[in-house]
C-alpha cells in the first residue's frame, strides 16, 4: 500500500479470569516462489517473496466458561490460515471483476473453519458446546473488508471520531433491532453477552456478516474482543486512539483502561494507523537539517582552530 502501515496487537488475560481464551493474527500475504534447482545464480532451494498483496488482522475470542473456549479460538485462527494458503483465491485487485467471488470467499473461510471445531469437537463430548467469536479485516488499500461473527468488534476512528464496522450478534442486540429493548437498556441486560451467532458445532449459528469500507490516510482501524469494550466506551476509546501515540503504545494505553476498569475478561486488541508519510518525511528532513547544522558548526570550528593556531 502506498504511505505507512503502523500494526500492532497484543492479548491480555486480564485481572479476574484464569486463562486466556483470546487470539489474534497480523498477517502479510503474499506470492512466493522456491527454486528448487536453476541454472541460473540462485542457490538450490532459494525461496523469493513478493511484495505484500494485502493485510490480515484479525481477533477471536472463545466463548467464556467453556472448557475449551481457549482451543475453539485456536483452532478458528489456525484454520483461517489453513484456507488461506490451500483454498481461497485471495490474489485479489478491486478492477478484476471478482469482487462477489471474493466475499464468499472469505464467508467460505468460516465454513471451513466451523468444520474444523465441529470434527475436533467429536473427540470429546465435553467440547461440544465450543465456539468462538472471528472478527477479521482483510486489506486491500485502499479497502478494508470484514467479516465478523460474534460480539468482537471493528472500529475505525477518523477525525476523533468513532465509526462502527460491525453489529454484535447477541440476544440483547437482535432485541434493539426488533425495537422490543431500548438501546439504553442494552448495557444492563443479562442477553447482552448471549451469542446469537459465532463459529462452532453447530453451523445454524454461523451468520457472517461481510461489509467493506473505504480507508483513508491517518484512519486507525481497531479489532478488538468485548474484554474491552464491556469497559471503555466509544468516546474513551476515540480520545485514546487520537493521541500521537505508536500502535503499540496505544495497544498497552487500552489495555490498561480495561484493566483499570475492572478487567473481568480477557483483553485483545489489534490497532492499524494509515499514514500517508508525510509525518516521517518531514522528520527526516528536520533530522537532515539538523545535520546540516552540526556539519557547519564542526566546519566552522575547524576554519576557528586553523585561525587560532596561525595567529599563535
Amino acid at each position: 500500500m502506498p504511505g505507512r502501515l503502523d500494526v500492532f496487537g497484543t492479548t491480555d488475560i486480564g485481572l479476574v479470569r484464569s486463562k486466556n481464551d483470546d487470539q489474534f493474527l497480523i498477517a502479510d500475504l503474499k506470492k512466493s516462489v522456491i527454486i528448487h534447482q536453476t541454472s541460473l545464480s540462485y542457490d538450490d532451494e532459494t525461496h523469493l517473496m513478493g511484495g505484500s498483496q494485502a493485510k490480515l488482522l484479525l481477533v477471536a475470542d472463545g466463548v467464556g466458561g467453556n472448557p475449551a473456549g481457549d482451543q475453539a479460538s485456536r483452532l478458528a485462527v489456525q484454520g483461517i490460515v489453513q484456507y488461506l494458503l490451500n483454498t481461497m483465491h485471495w490474489l485479489f485487485r478491486l478492477n478484476d471483476g471478482r469482487e462477489d467471488a471474493f466475499l464468499e470467499d472469505l464467508k467460505g473461510a468460516l465454513a471451513f473453519t466451523q468444520e474444523k471445531i465441529r470434527q475436533n469437537a467429536q473427540a470429546d463430548a465435553s467440547h461440544l458446546q465450543m465456539g468462538t467469536t472471528i472478527t477479521l479485516a482483510y486489506i486491500v488499500w485502499p479497502h478494508v473488508y470484514l467479516i465478523h461473527v460474534g460480539d468482537s468488534r471493528a472500529y475505525i476512528v477518523r477525525d476523533q471520531k468513532v465509526i462502527h464496522l460491525t453489529h454484535d450478534q447477541t440476544y440483547a442486540q437482535a432485541l434493539v433491532d426488533a425495537g422490543m429493548m431500548n438501546e439504553s437498556d442494552l448495557c444492563k441486560s443479562p442477553l447482552r453477552h448471549v451469542l446469537s451467532g459465532l463459529v462452532g458445532c453447530d453451523s445454524r449459528h454461523l451468520t457472517p456478516e461481510v461489509s467493506q469500507f473505504k480507508l483513508a490516510f491517518h484512519d486507525k482501524l481497531l479489532l478488538c474482543t468485548d474484554g474491552l469494550t464491556n469497559h471503555v466506551g466509544d468516546n474513551e476509546i476515540a480520545r485514546i486512539l487520537s493521541t500521537d501515540r505508536t500502535s503499540k503504545e496505544t495497544c498497552a494505553l487500552l489495555v490498561k483502561a480495561a484493566n483499570d476498569a475492572g478487567g473481568q475478561d480477557n483483553i485483545t486488541v489489534v490497532l492499524a494507523h494509515f499514514t500517508d508519510g508525510t509525518q516521517d518525511r518531514l522528520t527526516q528532513k528536520d533530522e537532515a537539517i539538523e545535520l546540516g547544522r552540526m556539519a557547519e558548526t564542526a566546519s566552522e570550528r575547524k576554519v576557528l582552530a586553523s585561525e587560532i593556531q596561525v595567529s599563535v
